[in-house]
Parts: structure tokens; sequence; C-alpha cells
């Protein structure tokens, strides 16, 4: 696969990537039509809001594609000016009140709490996974990654871009123990993250958030500007009038 330029960081490598994917660079690739919608644009970032100190909510990659994002709906342009278009969508009233009272735009504006919370003025989201499903296992998916070259090559420029940047990732986990390091540890999913976000596990100090039937039942575990947050049963952020 060739792209039209070398990349000289993440920004502009999803640039290419969106490119890539317009002129149907992907059709081909058997190892992404089996776990992804590739009709679908790719949505490796975007600002959800605006501040001078962002923090960057690492995410595992966007759920079903929306109608807007299909490949008929698209003309050529770079994705940095899609993604003005993907945060105005998110931040919408149509989107707020799409069904179930949209659950996905309450997580949305929680995490813009959260990272006011931590001390940040903006939130970027950002994917480990760029490409649209509406389910994802992720045990196929980090074999995945291992055999796509696309993305590989995605995940190196990622890990490079984080690197110095304040990141949170958020992720649900099961309610049989106690929340504490060990639980992100047994997490294969979870220590990918971490490599990607240049979190050091064993550096990090927890702070219990929620407690229930004497477990801990949410957490943050931190270390300077890098963030993790677990929740039992629900890939979601507990509402801070709950600490």
């Amino acid at each position: 696969m060739n792209f039209i330029r070398n990349p000289e960081n993440y920004l502009e490598y999803c640039d290419d990537l969106f490119h890539n994917w317009q002129h149907h660079q992907f059709k081909d690739d058997a190892i992404l039509s089996l776990l992804f919608q590739m009709d679908y644009a790719p949505e490796p970032y975007f600002t959800l809001k605006e501040g001078k100190k962002p923090l960057y909510m690492l995410l595992t990659n966007p759920g079903s594609g929306m109608d807007f994002q299909h490949i008929s709906h698209h003309t050529n342009s770079n994705y940095q000016k899609f993604s003005a278009t993907l945060s105005q969508v998110y931040t919408s009233d149509d989107f707020k009140n799409g069904k179930g009272s949209n659950p996905a735009f309450r997580r949305l504006m929680k995490s813009i709490d959260f990272a006011h919370f931590l001390g940040y003025e903006g939130v970027v989201n950002i994917e480990t996974i760029p490409f649209h499903s509406p389910n994802l296992d992720k045990n196929m998916a980090l074999n995945a990654i291992q055999q796509s070259k696309t993305l590989l090559s995605y995940q190196e420029q990622l890990k490079s871009f984080l690197s110095d940047k304040p990141v949170l990732i958020v992720s649900a986990c099961n309610s049989k123990q106690s929340i504490s390091i060990d639980t992100i540890k047994k997490s294969k999913w979870l220590s990918y993250q971490c490599e990607l976000a240049g979190i050091i596990i064993d550096n990090l100090e927890m702070e219990p958030l929620t407690v229930k039937n004497e477990k801990v039942s949410s957490a943050l575990f931190k270390k300077r500007t890098k963030h993790i947050v677990l929740m039992m049963g629900s890939n979601n952020l507990p509402s801070l009038n709950s600490k």
C-alpha cells in the first residue's frame, strides 16, 4: 500500500489513512474486512471540547458507522476537516436526542466533566483502532494488529503521538473481585493500551472512586499525566457526585 507521502506525525498519517480509504485502498484487505465496516470513514480522533490543555481519551474503536460516514457521501478532503464535522455531529442536539436519549452522548459529556475534575480544559477522543464495528472481539483485534500492516503502522504513529500527552483510558471490568492493579495486568487489551499510551502499570497509584459490597467498584489509576479509570460492568465513568 502506497501512501501519498511519508507522514511526519500522527495527524498527517490520519490524513493519509483517510485519503487511502476514500480511494478504496483497503477493499481487498481480508483482515480489516473481517472485523470492521470498511465502507465507513475511519475515525482516528476528533476534538470533543476545545481547550488549551486537552486530555486525550484513548478509546477502543468507533462503534457502528453512521449514514453520513458512508463512503457514498464523501468527496475529496483531508481528515482534519472531516474530524471537525465529527465534533459538530457528536455534540449536536440531534445526536443528544437520538435513540434511548443516547447513552453515547451522556458518556461524552461525562468525559468532559471528568477531564475538568483531573484539571484539563479540553478533550480529544482518540481511537486505538480507527475503523468502525458494531462490536469488537478484543482478542481477535490484538491478533489482527499483528497481521495488518495498516493497523500496526497506525499504532506506531499513535504511540509516538501519545508519548508526551495527558491520557485517560476508560474500561469496564468484571465484578467478581475488587478492582486493583492486577485488574489491569490480567487484561491483555488494557496492557496493550497502556503500552500505546506510555503508561508503566507498576508505577500507577490507585484511588478508589466507588465501593459496593465492600469491593472497590470503580477506581482511578494515575501517574503524573497518565490515567486509567476502571468500572465494574460498564465501559463508562462514574458520576462525580458519587465520589
